[in-house]
């Protein structure tokens, strides 16, 4: 783990720690294929590789399924799809990475699941392993799975149809500004500051935090795995959400990364893995 770093201003918390997992190598049917998680209105909101689920926070995650009160699952809604990505929920809409046989695309859902359409992101070919929006300024960012660059675009509506209008890229740089590639980018996550989290699925990755005003990497966490990685664990989706005071015994933290386990010999295990800042002075730097 390293310190936080002041950049251009822009300051980041000088330690994350990790809490204890919840839910801690399970196999329920939403775990299958996993790829992706988003929160909002008081649920999560999890995305397999061609299936999606909206579950109450206040559900133990490690027994959920479809015939608990307010569980929701659909399959994905377009042919041309096969493979969905890690999603984000933005003012009671549900963004969800989407890849095909065409090209990459963003699914739009409100949060009962309801699918209202699809927009390629034509900057990106047919790598889209994840997409969030930054709540400052309504903006989607995505990227391929290996990359230099963030894509950033705008939502734009036509009616009762939508398009996402590439605006730029922005390189990634590290500390010191020097250019900077990531590999195998699966998720992706903004604070309400307007610092992105990426995931980052290698030995030198795991938690990367990137000021998109700038494209700097300011923060940079490992996540330790056992000793198989990483032929069997995959870290996926991430999300922000600050779990202090919500009554839930078996959860905290405010960053939350899954963590999938892939062994032919049984079903697919998964650990949701929880962060919070070391100092609370810190908190507010997320």
């Amino acid at each position: 783990m390293r310190d936080g770093v002041v950049v251009e201003g822009w300051s980041w918390p000088r330690t994350l720690v990790a809490l204890a997992s919840h839910p801690n190598d399970v196999g329920p049917a939403w775990a299958e294929h996993i790829q992706g998680v988003a929160h909002g209105r008081g649920c999560w909101f999890v995305t397999q590789v061609d299936r999606m689920w909206r579950i109450p926070v206040d559900l133990d995650l490690s027994h959920a399924c479809e015939t608990h009160a307010g569980v929701l699952g659909v399959d994905i809604p377009e042919p041309e799809i096969d493979h969905l990505g890690d999603c984000d929920v933005h003012s009671g809409v549900l963004y969800v990475a989407m890849e095909g046989s065409a090209s990459a695309r963003v699914g739009v859902f409100d949060l009962d699941l309801g699918f209202q359409g699809s927009a390629p992101l034509a900057a990106q070919g047919r790598s889209c392993p994840w997409c969030a929006v930054d709540r400052r300024t309504g903006l989607l960012y995505s990227s391929p799975f290996d990359t230099d660059h963030l894509s950033v675009y705008q939502g734009v509506r036509d009616g009762e149809r939508f398009r996402f209008e590439h605006l730029r890229d922005v390189p990634l740089l590290t500390e010191d500004g020097s250019p900077l590639s990531l590999e195998r980018v699966q998720g992706g996550a903004f604070s309400g500051r307007g610092h992105l989290y990426l995931t980052s699925d290698c030995r030198n990755g795991g938690l990367v935090g990137v000021d998109v005003d700038t494209g700097r990497r300011g923060l940079h966490v490992t996540i330790p795995f056992e000793p198989e990685w990483p032929d069997n664990e995959v870290i996926e989706g991430i999300t922000l959400v600050d779990l202090e005071g919500a009554g839930v015994p078996w959860l905290a933290g405010i960053l939350h990364v899954l963590v999938l386990s892939i062994r032919p010999s049984r079903s697919d295990r998964v650990w949701l893995r929880h962060y919070d800042v070391a100092d609370e002075r810190d908190r507010h730097q997320l």
